[in-house]
């Protein structure tokens, strides 16, 4: 799923802070928040590769239209699919690109991140 409008002051961490914190501890495998060069602040959009499609929904009700975490922001969130094909391969190329230390805004959350990519089983 791509989390659009998220406050700019997120990391990663807080991120999956925020999920976890709503209940979806154990629900997904990888969050990935691209950030600006200095890492100092992202762009304003995460994915989240959630293991099933039921967990993909449950976010998208839970967030939709709503402020994403306590922030000090009036971003409104907005969840959508993320393309399978398209944006998750490429944020699990990043995962592995971050450790070997080569990219900002990445936080593995575990070792399932290429399983996603291997199996093409993940939902958005």
């Amino acid at each position: 799923m791509m989390l659009r409008n998220i406050a700019c002051s997120f990391t990663p961490a807080r991120v999956k802070e925020v999920l976890e914190d709503a209940g979806f501890a154990g629900s997904f495998s990888f969050v990935y928040v691209p950030s600006v060069h200095t890492g100092r602040s992202n762009l304003g959009y995460a994915f989240v590769c959630f293991r099933t499609p039921e967990m993909a929904e449950e976010c998208r009700r839970r967030f939709h239209g709503k402020v994403f975490g306590l922030a000090n922001t009036k971003k409104i969130c907005e969840v959508q699919e993320a393309s399978v094909e398209k944006d998750l391969k490429a944020a699990a190329r990043s995962c592995r690109r971050q450790r070997s230390g080569r990219n900002h805004g990445l936080l593995i959350c575990d070792e399932v991140t290429t399983t996603a990519e291997a199996d093409g089983t993940a939902a958005d």
